[in-house]
């Protein structure tokens, strides 16, 4: 898993790529607290587009990000899934929680509006 970071004003775009399984949640919840530490964004959109696979560990790293940014008075969405990607989103309703756009750009605009 690999994880790049872009910044729109007051929006952290994250873009994991590859697996957030058990054996890579963690570098990816470093790699997100950090930037949020860094940047101190008011909102996060991760872009899943290269995202091909993601576990139970990698919704729940996905959920405390959400946590943080609501605690922080900012937002969470994430965007771009992939089809399998998409279908686990949908069995775990992990979309009743939180915002899911189709593009980045729509996304970036949502939180922008928010």
């Amino acid at each position: 898993m690999q994880c790049t970071f872009s910044t729109d004003g007051d929006v952290l775009i994250a873009s994991p790529a590859g697996r957030i399984d058990i054996t890579t949640c963690n570098d990816f919840k470093i790699a997100i607290h950090a930037n949020l530490d860094e940047t101190k964004p008011k909102h996060l959109v991760i872009d899943l587009a290269a995202l091909e696979y993601l576990t139970s560990a990698g919704f729940r790293e996905f959920f405390l990000a959400g946590r943080r940014m609501g605690r922080e008075g900012g937002t969470f969405s994430v965007c771009r899934l992939q089809p399998l990607v998409k279908e686990l989103f949908e069995i775990a309703q992990f979309s009743t929680a939180y915002a899911v756009h189709e593009t980045r750009e729509a996304a970036v605009a949502a939180a922008k509006a928010a």
